[in-house]
Protein backbone atom coordinates (compact mmCIF):
# COMPACT_ATOMS: atom_id res chain seq x y z
CA UNK A 1 0.00 0.00 0.00
CA UNK A 2 2.82 2.20 0.53
CA UNK A 3 4.70 1.48 -1.87
CA UNK A 4 1.54 2.45 -4.36
CA UNK A 5 0.94 5.82 -2.87
CA UNK A 6 4.67 6.35 -3.01
CA UNK A 7 4.43 5.56 -6.67
CA UNK A 8 1.25 8.15 -6.47
CA UNK A 9 3.35 11.22 -5.36
CA UNK A 10 5.89 10.42 -7.89
CA UNK A 11 3.44 10.48 -10.31
CA UNK A 12 2.22 13.76 -8.81
CA UNK A 13 5.54 15.57 -8.44
CA UNK A 14 6.43 14.46 -12.58
CA UNK A 15 3.57 16.00 -14.08
CA UNK A 16 3.95 19.36 -11.38
CA UNK A 17 7.33 18.94 -12.83
CA UNK A 18 6.53 18.69 -16.64
CA UNK A 19 4.23 21.27 -16.09
CA UNK A 20 5.82 24.05 -14.22
CA UNK A 21 9.05 23.35 -16.18
CA UNK A 22 6.91 24.37 -19.25
CA UNK A 23 5.43 27.62 -17.96
CA UNK A 24 8.82 28.87 -17.12
CA UNK A 25 10.49 27.65 -20.41
CA UNK A 26 7.71 30.08 -21.93
CA UNK A 27 8.27 33.07 -19.53
CA UNK A 28 11.90 32.88 -19.58
CA UNK A 29 12.15 33.75 -16.17
CA UNK A 30 11.33 32.90 -12.62
CA UNK A 31 9.75 36.01 -11.63
CA UNK A 32 7.96 38.29 -14.04
CA UNK A 33 6.06 41.48 -12.42
CA UNK A 34 3.81 41.38 -15.24
CA UNK A 35 2.29 37.86 -15.05
CA UNK A 36 -0.72 38.63 -12.27
CA UNK A 37 -3.97 37.49 -11.57
CA UNK A 38 -6.16 38.76 -8.71
CA UNK A 39 -3.15 40.67 -7.54
CA UNK A 40 -1.62 37.05 -6.86
CA UNK A 41 1.94 36.75 -8.91
CA UNK A 42 1.76 33.67 -10.69
CA UNK A 43 5.51 33.11 -11.47
CA UNK A 44 6.24 32.88 -7.84
CA UNK A 45 3.63 30.16 -7.19
CA UNK A 46 4.76 28.36 -10.49
CA UNK A 47 8.62 29.09 -9.26
CA UNK A 48 7.91 27.55 -6.31
CA UNK A 49 5.87 24.56 -7.24
CA UNK A 50 9.15 23.62 -9.74
CA UNK A 51 12.15 24.05 -6.97
CA UNK A 52 10.13 22.07 -5.03
CA UNK A 53 9.71 19.24 -8.01
CA UNK A 54 13.10 19.72 -9.54
CA UNK A 55 15.15 18.81 -5.81
CA UNK A 56 12.60 15.66 -5.36
CA UNK A 57 13.11 14.38 -9.25
CA UNK A 58 16.84 15.20 -8.62
CA UNK A 59 17.07 13.06 -5.17
CA UNK A 60 15.31 9.98 -7.11
CA UNK A 61 18.26 10.37 -9.91
CA UNK A 62 20.05 7.29 -8.71
CA UNK A 63 22.04 6.32 -12.07
CA UNK A 64 23.52 7.76 -14.58
CA UNK A 65 24.40 6.55 -18.07
CA UNK A 66 26.76 8.56 -20.02
CA UNK A 67 27.85 9.20 -23.72
CA UNK A 68 30.32 11.59 -25.09
CA UNK A 69 27.82 14.05 -26.57
CA UNK A 70 25.92 13.92 -22.73
CA UNK A 71 29.36 14.57 -21.36
CA UNK A 72 30.21 17.21 -23.71
CA UNK A 73 26.54 18.76 -22.81
CA UNK A 74 27.28 18.71 -19.05
CA UNK A 75 30.92 19.78 -19.30
CA UNK A 76 29.07 23.34 -21.66
CA UNK A 77 26.87 23.45 -18.35
CA UNK A 78 29.68 23.10 -16.02
CA UNK A 79 31.68 25.79 -17.79
CA UNK A 80 28.74 28.28 -17.35
CA UNK A 81 27.67 27.93 -14.20
CA UNK A 82 31.80 27.91 -13.06
CA UNK A 83 33.58 30.37 -15.46
CA UNK A 84 30.92 33.13 -15.29
CA UNK A 85 31.37 33.69 -11.66
CA UNK A 86 35.23 34.48 -11.77
CA UNK A 87 34.59 36.28 -14.82
CA UNK A 88 32.46 38.52 -12.88
CA UNK A 89 35.47 38.97 -9.69
CA UNK A 90 37.56 40.66 -12.82
CA UNK A 91 34.90 42.61 -15.10
CA UNK A 92 32.10 43.13 -12.67
CA UNK A 93 28.27 41.91 -12.49
CA UNK A 94 25.06 43.62 -13.95
CA UNK A 95 21.66 43.51 -12.85
CA UNK A 96 20.95 42.32 -16.78
CA UNK A 97 23.90 39.54 -16.41
CA UNK A 98 22.76 38.42 -12.83
CA UNK A 99 19.26 38.13 -13.51
CA UNK A 100 19.77 35.85 -16.69
CA UNK A 101 22.42 34.14 -15.51
CA UNK A 102 20.22 32.84 -12.49
CA UNK A 103 17.38 31.97 -14.81
CA UNK A 104 19.34 30.17 -17.11
CA UNK A 105 21.22 28.35 -14.17
CA UNK A 106 17.70 27.54 -12.24
CA UNK A 107 15.21 26.74 -15.39
CA UNK A 108 17.43 25.79 -18.07
CA UNK A 109 20.31 23.63 -16.74
CA UNK A 110 17.76 21.27 -14.43
CA UNK A 111 15.29 20.78 -17.08
CA UNK A 112 17.88 19.44 -19.05
CA UNK A 113 19.57 17.48 -16.75
CA UNK A 114 15.77 16.00 -15.15
CA UNK A 115 15.07 15.44 -19.24
CA UNK A 116 18.00 13.66 -20.18
CA UNK A 117 18.02 11.56 -17.37
CA UNK A 118 14.40 10.37 -16.48
CA UNK A 119 12.13 11.19 -19.37
CA UNK A 120 11.15 8.57 -21.96
CA UNK A 121 8.98 8.67 -24.89
CA UNK A 122 5.50 9.50 -23.79
CA UNK A 123 6.96 12.40 -21.06
CA UNK A 124 8.60 13.79 -24.05
CA UNK A 125 4.93 13.87 -26.16
CA UNK A 126 3.50 15.37 -23.65
CA UNK A 127 5.22 18.22 -23.19
CA UNK A 128 5.10 18.79 -27.00
CA UNK A 129 1.48 18.98 -25.80
CA UNK A 130 2.09 21.06 -23.43
CA UNK A 131 4.15 23.47 -25.42
CA UNK A 132 1.75 23.47 -28.27
CA UNK A 133 -1.10 24.63 -26.33
CA UNK A 134 1.46 27.35 -25.67
CA UNK A 135 1.64 28.27 -29.19
CA UNK A 136 -1.83 28.18 -30.10
CA UNK A 137 -2.73 30.41 -26.75
CA UNK A 138 -0.58 32.70 -27.87
CA UNK A 139 -1.90 32.61 -31.73
CA UNK A 140 -5.43 32.77 -29.82
CA UNK A 141 -4.48 35.82 -28.19
CA UNK A 142 -2.95 37.61 -31.22
CA UNK A 143 -6.10 36.63 -33.42
CA UNK A 144 -8.41 38.83 -31.41
CA UNK A 145 -5.88 41.14 -30.88
CA UNK A 146 -4.95 40.82 -27.22
CA UNK A 147 -1.43 40.24 -27.49
CA UNK A 148 -0.65 43.15 -29.61
CA UNK A 149 2.42 45.24 -27.96
CA UNK A 150 2.80 48.74 -27.49
CA UNK A 151 5.10 49.07 -30.03
CA UNK A 152 5.01 52.35 -32.00
CA UNK A 153 6.27 50.00 -35.38
CA UNK A 154 2.91 47.90 -35.14
CA UNK A 155 4.14 44.63 -35.31
CA UNK A 156 2.70 41.44 -33.03
CA UNK A 157 4.40 40.36 -30.24
CA UNK A 158 3.96 38.07 -27.36
CA UNK A 159 2.97 38.91 -24.02
CA UNK A 160 5.98 39.49 -22.09
CA UNK A 161 8.52 39.42 -24.89
CA UNK A 162 9.00 40.88 -28.81
CA UNK A 163 7.86 40.03 -32.05
CA UNK A 164 10.55 37.63 -32.56
CA UNK A 165 10.09 35.25 -29.49
CA UNK A 166 6.36 35.16 -30.78
CA UNK A 167 7.03 34.47 -34.47
CA UNK A 168 9.32 31.75 -32.73
CA UNK A 169 6.89 29.94 -31.12
CA UNK A 170 4.72 30.01 -34.39
CA UNK A 171 7.76 28.29 -36.34
CA UNK A 172 8.05 26.14 -33.28
CA UNK A 173 3.76 25.49 -34.02
CA UNK A 174 4.39 24.57 -37.59
CA UNK A 175 6.94 22.63 -37.14
CA UNK A 176 5.91 20.24 -34.14
CA UNK A 177 2.51 19.59 -36.01
CA UNK A 178 3.63 18.83 -39.09
CA UNK A 179 6.55 16.20 -37.71
CA UNK A 180 4.84 14.75 -34.81
CA UNK A 181 3.14 11.33 -34.84
CA UNK A 182 -0.46 12.40 -33.34
CA UNK A 183 -3.44 11.45 -34.77
CA UNK A 184 -5.64 14.12 -36.39
CA UNK A 185 -8.08 15.78 -39.04
CA UNK A 186 -5.85 16.47 -41.99
CA UNK A 187 -7.91 19.56 -43.28
CA UNK A 188 -7.60 20.77 -39.17
CA UNK A 189 -4.17 20.26 -38.87
CA UNK A 190 -2.78 22.24 -42.25
CA UNK A 191 -5.50 25.01 -40.99
CA UNK A 192 -3.58 25.43 -37.78
CA UNK A 193 0.07 25.47 -39.53
CA UNK A 194 -1.78 28.02 -42.02
CA UNK A 195 -3.00 30.56 -39.25
CA UNK A 196 0.79 29.84 -37.34
CA UNK A 197 2.67 30.74 -40.53
CA UNK A 198 0.24 34.10 -41.03
CA UNK A 199 0.91 35.04 -37.80
CA UNK A 200 4.64 34.42 -38.50
CA UNK A 201 4.65 36.57 -40.83
CA UNK A 202 2.50 39.52 -39.43
CA UNK A 203 4.73 39.36 -36.72
CA UNK A 204 7.52 41.10 -39.46
CA UNK A 205 10.66 38.95 -37.79
CA UNK A 206 13.06 37.93 -40.78
CA UNK A 207 15.10 35.78 -38.36
CA UNK A 208 12.47 32.98 -37.70
CA UNK A 209 10.53 32.90 -40.99
CA UNK A 210 14.43 32.49 -42.68
CA UNK A 211 15.16 29.36 -40.18
CA UNK A 212 11.64 28.32 -41.08
CA UNK A 213 12.19 28.32 -44.67
CA UNK A 214 15.83 26.85 -44.54
CA UNK A 215 14.49 23.96 -42.37
CA UNK A 216 11.54 23.38 -45.05
CA UNK A 217 14.46 23.23 -47.43
CA UNK A 218 16.93 21.16 -45.68
CA UNK A 219 13.71 18.57 -45.19
CA UNK A 220 12.70 18.81 -49.00
CA UNK A 221 16.50 18.33 -49.55
CA UNK A 222 16.81 15.14 -47.65
CA UNK A 223 13.09 13.65 -48.96
CA UNK A 224 12.94 15.21 -52.11
CA UNK A 225 11.46 12.08 -54.66
CA UNK A 226 9.33 11.29 -51.19
CA UNK A 227 7.89 14.54 -50.87
CA UNK A 228 8.69 16.90 -53.51
CA UNK A 229 4.40 16.36 -55.12
CA UNK A 230 3.27 17.04 -51.57
CA UNK A 231 5.13 20.18 -51.18
CA UNK A 232 4.57 21.67 -53.73
CA UNK A 233 0.64 20.90 -54.27
CA UNK A 234 0.92 22.26 -50.64
CA UNK A 235 2.54 25.71 -51.07
CA UNK A 236 0.58 26.45 -54.36
CA UNK A 237 -2.62 25.73 -52.12
CA UNK A 238 -1.73 28.28 -49.48
CA UNK A 239 0.27 30.71 -52.03
CA UNK A 240 -3.51 30.61 -53.68
CA UNK A 241 -5.75 31.33 -50.28
CA UNK A 242 -2.69 34.01 -49.32
CA UNK A 243 -2.51 36.19 -52.51
CA UNK A 244 -6.31 35.52 -54.08
CA UNK A 245 -8.44 35.46 -50.97
CA UNK A 246 -6.45 39.04 -49.98
CA UNK A 247 -5.32 37.48 -46.67
CA UNK A 248 -1.75 39.47 -47.47
CA UNK A 249 -3.60 42.72 -47.08
CA UNK A 250 -5.12 41.86 -43.93
CA UNK A 251 -1.68 41.10 -42.57
CA UNK A 252 0.00 43.80 -43.53
CA UNK A 253 -2.98 46.00 -42.01
CA UNK A 254 -2.79 43.51 -38.29
CA UNK A 255 1.00 43.29 -38.43
CA UNK A 256 4.24 44.15 -40.34
CA UNK A 257 4.31 41.86 -43.55
CA UNK A 258 6.34 43.86 -45.42
CA UNK A 259 9.47 43.91 -43.04
CA UNK A 260 9.82 40.58 -43.54
CA UNK A 261 10.54 41.45 -46.96
CA UNK A 262 12.63 44.27 -46.29
CA UNK A 263 15.91 43.22 -47.68
CA UNK A 264 14.52 41.58 -51.04
CA UNK A 265 13.02 44.89 -51.69
CA UNK A 266 15.58 47.23 -50.36
CA UNK A 267 19.90 47.08 -50.75
CA UNK A 268 20.57 45.58 -47.40
CA UNK A 269 22.74 47.90 -46.28
CA UNK A 270 20.03 50.22 -46.04
CA UNK A 271 18.54 48.14 -43.56
CA UNK A 272 18.91 49.07 -39.92
CA UNK A 273 18.10 45.73 -38.51
CA UNK A 274 21.25 44.29 -40.94
CA UNK A 275 23.16 47.32 -39.93
CA UNK A 276 22.97 46.80 -36.61
CA UNK A 277 23.63 43.17 -36.73
CA UNK A 278 26.85 43.99 -38.39
CA UNK A 279 27.90 46.20 -35.84
CA UNK A 280 27.28 43.83 -33.19
CA UNK A 281 29.32 40.94 -35.25
CA UNK A 282 32.30 43.70 -35.31
CA UNK A 283 32.23 44.45 -31.43
CA UNK A 284 32.09 40.49 -30.49
CA UNK A 285 35.44 39.88 -32.35
CA UNK A 286 37.08 43.10 -31.12
CA UNK A 287 35.86 42.25 -27.34
CA UNK A 288 37.68 38.65 -28.36
CA UNK A 289 40.36 40.26 -29.45
CA UNK A 290 41.11 41.95 -26.41
CA UNK A 291 39.61 39.16 -24.07
CA UNK A 292 39.46 35.73 -25.59
CA UNK A 293 38.90 34.00 -22.18
CA UNK A 294 35.66 36.02 -21.61
CA UNK A 295 34.19 39.15 -19.93
CA UNK A 296 31.37 37.70 -17.59
CA UNK A 297 27.43 37.27 -18.14
CA UNK A 298 25.88 40.58 -19.06
CA UNK A 299 28.89 42.77 -19.58
CA UNK A 300 29.22 42.76 -23.50
CA UNK A 301 27.44 46.04 -24.24
CA UNK A 302 29.82 47.49 -21.60
CA UNK A 303 32.88 46.27 -22.36
CA UNK A 304 31.93 46.99 -26.04
CA UNK A 305 31.44 50.76 -25.70
CA UNK A 306 34.80 50.76 -23.54
CA UNK A 307 36.86 49.80 -26.70
CA UNK A 308 35.03 51.02 -28.99
CA UNK A 309 33.55 54.58 -27.89
CA UNK A 310 33.12 56.42 -31.33
CA UNK A 311 30.66 53.12 -31.91
CA UNK A 312 28.43 53.31 -28.75
CA UNK A 313 25.86 50.93 -28.62
CA UNK A 314 21.96 51.50 -27.63
CA UNK A 315 21.20 50.57 -24.39
CA UNK A 316 18.64 48.25 -25.77
CA UNK A 317 21.17 46.12 -27.41
CA UNK A 318 22.62 44.14 -24.37
CA UNK A 319 24.24 40.94 -26.54
CA UNK A 320 25.44 40.22 -30.01
CA UNK A 321 22.44 38.46 -30.52
CA UNK A 322 24.31 35.43 -31.88
CA UNK A 323 24.82 32.18 -29.19
CA UNK A 324 27.95 31.32 -30.64
CA UNK A 325 29.40 35.10 -29.70
CA UNK A 326 27.59 35.52 -26.90
CA UNK A 327 29.21 32.32 -25.52
CA UNK A 328 32.40 33.35 -26.72
CA UNK A 329 32.50 36.82 -25.53
CA UNK A 330 31.14 36.31 -21.98
CA UNK A 331 31.98 32.80 -21.10
CA UNK A 332 35.75 32.69 -22.89
CA UNK A 333 37.23 30.92 -26.25
CA UNK A 334 37.53 27.60 -24.40
CA UNK A 335 33.20 27.64 -23.34
CA UNK A 336 32.96 28.62 -26.99
CA UNK A 337 34.89 25.18 -28.14
CA UNK A 338 32.87 23.49 -25.74
CA UNK A 339 29.59 24.35 -27.45
CA UNK A 340 30.58 23.98 -30.91
CA UNK A 341 31.79 20.76 -30.47
CA UNK A 342 28.47 20.07 -28.34
CA UNK A 343 26.38 20.98 -31.37
CA UNK A 344 28.62 19.01 -34.07
CA UNK A 345 27.85 15.80 -32.38
CA UNK A 346 24.01 16.62 -31.63
CA UNK A 347 23.49 17.39 -35.01
CA UNK A 348 25.66 13.72 -35.97
CA UNK A 349 23.41 11.64 -33.20
CA UNK A 350 19.96 13.69 -34.05
CA UNK A 351 20.51 12.82 -37.78
CA UNK A 352 21.41 9.46 -37.47
CA UNK A 353 19.00 8.46 -34.52
CA UNK A 354 15.94 9.55 -37.44
CA UNK A 355 17.64 7.73 -40.14
CA UNK A 356 17.95 4.65 -37.88
CA UNK A 357 14.18 4.76 -36.64
CA UNK A 358 12.77 6.18 -40.24
CA UNK A 359 10.65 3.28 -40.54
CA UNK A 360 8.98 3.45 -37.48
CA UNK A 361 5.79 5.87 -37.35
CA UNK A 362 6.00 6.48 -33.74
CA UNK A 363 9.63 8.07 -33.89
CA UNK A 364 10.21 11.43 -32.66
CA UNK A 365 13.54 11.83 -34.02
CA UNK A 366 12.01 14.01 -37.16
CA UNK A 367 10.11 16.33 -35.07
CA UNK A 368 13.41 16.93 -32.58
CA UNK A 369 16.10 17.20 -36.20
CA UNK A 370 13.80 19.69 -37.82
CA UNK A 371 13.21 21.58 -34.80
CA UNK A 372 16.96 21.14 -33.92
CA UNK A 373 17.79 22.75 -37.35
CA UNK A 374 15.33 25.38 -36.66
CA UNK A 375 16.33 26.87 -33.52
CA UNK A 376 20.29 26.37 -34.33
CA UNK A 377 19.28 28.86 -37.28
CA UNK A 378 17.34 31.18 -34.89
CA UNK A 379 20.29 31.24 -32.34
CA UNK A 380 22.39 32.61 -35.34
CA UNK A 381 20.64 35.85 -35.97
CA UNK A 382 18.41 36.77 -32.66
CA UNK A 383 18.36 36.10 -29.10
CA UNK A 384 20.71 35.07 -26.68
CA UNK A 385 21.62 32.32 -24.34
CA UNK A 386 18.73 32.51 -22.18
CA UNK A 387 16.30 32.95 -25.27
CA UNK A 388 17.77 29.64 -26.51
CA UNK A 389 15.50 27.81 -23.68
CA UNK A 390 13.89 25.43 -26.48
CA UNK A 391 16.74 24.99 -28.59
CA UNK A 392 18.55 23.12 -25.22
CA UNK A 393 15.06 21.38 -24.75
CA UNK A 394 15.27 19.99 -28.13
CA UNK A 395 18.82 18.75 -27.43
CA UNK A 396 18.20 17.11 -23.92
CA UNK A 397 15.32 15.23 -25.67
CA UNK A 398 17.57 14.08 -28.80
CA UNK A 399 20.46 12.93 -25.79
CA UNK A 400 17.63 10.64 -23.91
CA UNK A 401 19.19 6.89 -23.64
CA UNK A 402 15.91 5.23 -24.30
CA UNK A 403 14.44 5.40 -28.07
CA UNK A 404 11.82 7.84 -28.58
CA UNK A 405 9.78 5.14 -30.47
CA UNK A 406 6.30 3.37 -29.14
CA UNK A 407 7.33 -0.04 -28.80
CA UNK A 408 10.27 0.92 -26.20
CA UNK A 409 8.41 4.03 -23.92
CA UNK A 410 6.86 1.75 -21.56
Amino acid sequence: MLNILDMRDRHVIFWLFMLTSCALLAIGRLYEVRLKFLNINLTILISSVYIVSVISILLSIKKIILSKTKILFYLFYLAILVINPLLWLVFGVTDFGLINFINFGIIVVPISFIVVEKYARNDVLNTFYILLAVSCFLALLSSVGLSLSDRSDGRLAILGGGPIVFARWMGFGIISLYFLPISSKLSVKYIVILLFLILALASGSRGPMLALIVTGSVYVFLNFNKVILKISFGVFFMLSIFFYSGIEKKISEFGKLDRVFMNISKTGASSKSTTARQNLAVSSFIILQNYPLGIGAGNWRTVSNDLRPNHLTPDNLEYPHNIFLEVACEYGIQTLILLLLLFLYVFHLSYNKMKKYSGDKTSLYPVLFYLLVYFTLNSLVSGMLNDSRLLFLIISFILIHKPLIAKTSC
